[in-house]
């Protein structure tokens, strides 16, 4: 007999799903990136597709599934989210769930892995799957579509996530994926050929690459970038600043599609992570402040898209210096711009490092989410980094932002495509907002394993 497993994530406490831009901002007059689906889950779905998944329920909603008798309750949570993780694990037991396992990054924090009967450490499908009396040869990449919306609810964009690898091999010590998976796990190009035709097939030929680490694989990126223009997609990815330096201009290239000229290369997100050198080095980053800063340059003087990942609250940093870091920092002038509080994660050397060191003095997991102080710092009190991360948030979205950035795709668009350039871009919105998010394909893995 199947076993009954439901993997969840855990559950919603407002209406709204969550914003990662909003989190990053403090301007209603912004962009909004909403969270709407669990890439984790819908993976385990794809691949093992007895299994069930809950995305985002309301507690009354998780409740009352539990009340269909479940072998196996799996949840799937980050660090931030513990405490509500905990508060589900203790209704599965009441509700008699035969077992109660633990994934995501939150399953790697060691004070709570005694409250589970089975923790999975790294992209568990080949671990799952024996469960199931199956074995998986080939991961299958689900559909994954998501959308950028207005504070006007007028959806700008439909996009397709892709993932071609899972994992980091870099080992920056601040960062728990070389716990969770440092040997990265390669997507097959048959797969991801497969995802792309899905997303062509339903009119979408945008594709925001998730990898934490685009090119980590040279030879496999390569090959995935062929693809993309195979299937005429614009594209965007996460990227090391070395490799994208080596790629920029032949990704930029334009191409003839149509009788006009466009690239499918839109633009990158790059791991900024501080403007001082010794700092970088001190996380292992192995990269160059200056080199960063020359990438994002190059990608702005070709007018692609640009966001950065920034940190604060480095020991050396005082209220003072971080005021002109900042400033610099917002003088980037990039589309968005995502400022995290250093925040020591379990398993990790900077975990180690600093609680022997200052000590983490904060024990409430909301907390430890990136935008709070949750150790003892030498020169900054947690509500003096509060303060500096409102400022700094103000500094580096202003208000006018989204125009800007909006400027800059119509601008490219009638630059490149003319009058067709911009009914391209206009198309954009128009799939959007005739998509059907309710009952469309978004909500089901429908290629068949």
């Amino acid at each position: 007999m199947t076993p009954r497993v439901l993997f969840t994530t855990v559950y919603r406490k407002g209406s709204e799903p969550y914003d990662y831009i909003g989190a990053n901002t403090r301007s209603w007059f912004r962009f909004y990136w909403p969270r709407i689906q669990s890439f984790g889950l819908r993976f385990l779905k794809q691949n093992i597709p007895e299994l069930e998944i809950l995305e985002f329920p309301t507690l009354d909603e998780y409740r009352k599934k539990l009340q269909e008798g479940w072998d196996v309750v799996g949840l799937s949570f980050y660090l931030s989210e513990t405490h509500e993780a905990m508060e589900m694990v203790e209704a599965a037991r009441a509700a008699g769930a035969g077992e109660v396992w633990a994934g995501n990054y939150g399953a790697l924090t060691t004070p709570i892995q005694d409250k589970f009967d089975k923790i999975f450490v790294g992209y568990s499908e080949h671990q799952l799957a024996p469960y199931f009396g199956r074995q998986i040869k080939d991961i299958i990449h689900p559909p994954l579509i998501e959308y950028l919306n207005t504070p006007f609810n007028v959806k700008l964009n439909i996009y397709g996530v892709l993932f071609t690898t899972r994992g980091c091999p870099v080992g920056c010590k601040f960062c728990q994926t070389p716990v969770f998976c440092n040997k990265p796990n390669i997507l097959s190009l048959g797969s991801i050929e497969r995802v792309l035709a899905y997303y062509k097939e339903f009119g979408i030929n945008v594709v925001l690459i998730e990898d934490e680490n685009f090119g980590c694989n040279r030879r496999h990126a390569d090959a995935v970038v062929k693809l993309l223009d195979k299937y005429q997609m614009v594209w965007g990815c996460m990227a090391r600043a070395d490799y994208l330096r080596t790629k920029i201009d032949e990704w930029a290239n334009l191409r003839e599609r149509n009788g006009r000229k466009v690239a499918g290369f839109g633009g990158a997100a790059i791991g900024i992570e501080n403007l001082h050198q010794e700092r970088l080095d001190q996380m292992k980053k192995k990269e160059g402040t200056e080199d960063i800063l020359e990438t994002l340059r190059m990608l702005q003087a070709r007018g692609l898209g640009t966001v950065g990942y920034y940190m604060v609250g480095f020991e050396e940093d005082t209220k003072e210096s971080l005021r002109v870091d900042i400033k610099k920092l917002a003088a980037l002038k990039l589309d968005i711009t995502q400022i995290c509080v250093i925040t020591p994660l379990p398993q990790t050397p900077m975990w180690t490092e600093i609680q022997e060191k200052y000590g983490i003095f904060d024990q409430d997991w909301h907390h430890h989410d990136g935008k709070h102080l949750v150790w003892n710092h030498p020169h900054i009190k947690p509500d003096e980094m509060l303060d500096i991360l409102d400022w700094s948030f103000r500094q580096v979205h202003p208000w006018y932002a989204p125009l800007r950035t909006s400027a800059r795709v119509w601008s490219n668009a009638y630059h490149y495509g003319g009058l067709a350039g911009v009914k391209e871009v206009a198309a954009y919105i128009s799939r959007a907002n005739k998509f059907d998010w309710k009952t469309g394909p978004r909500f089901l893995p429908v290629i068949e394993s």
